[in-house]
């Protein structure tokens, strides 16, 4: 089953890094996502280059970091972004638990 739950802001910038921060680039992010092992994270966030709703989504790449692994923006909603975003957090998540049983 997939776990993934709506953070505040403060607990979403803990977990990154400066660097990993600055590259998410969403314009004004609006909500933030994470799976229970905050292994995944989310952010959905409107401006950007195109001025529109936007989703990035970040995996865990080292002990302490993350990288952004999928960004899509163009989305005419805040809450259309919300679901594409939840549906790849829940597909990674999904795809992870299937390697690890490997």
């Amino acid at each position: 089953m997939v776990a993934i739950s709506s953070i505040d802001q403060q607990t979403f910038r803990q977990l990154l890094s400066a660097t990993t921060a600055s590259e998410i680039a969403l314009g004004v992010e609006a909500e933030w996502f994470a799976d229970r092992n905050e292994s995944i994270l989310g952010a959905v966030g409107f401006g950007g280059r195109y001025k529109g709703w936007g989703y990035a989504m970040l995996k865990r790449d080292t002990p302490d970091g993350f990288r952004v692994c999928v960004r899509q923006e163009h989305f005419a909603s805040r809450h259309t972004a919300r679901i594409m975003l939840l549906r790849q957090m829940a597909g990674a998540e999904t795809v992870e638990a299937e390697r690890l049983a490997a």
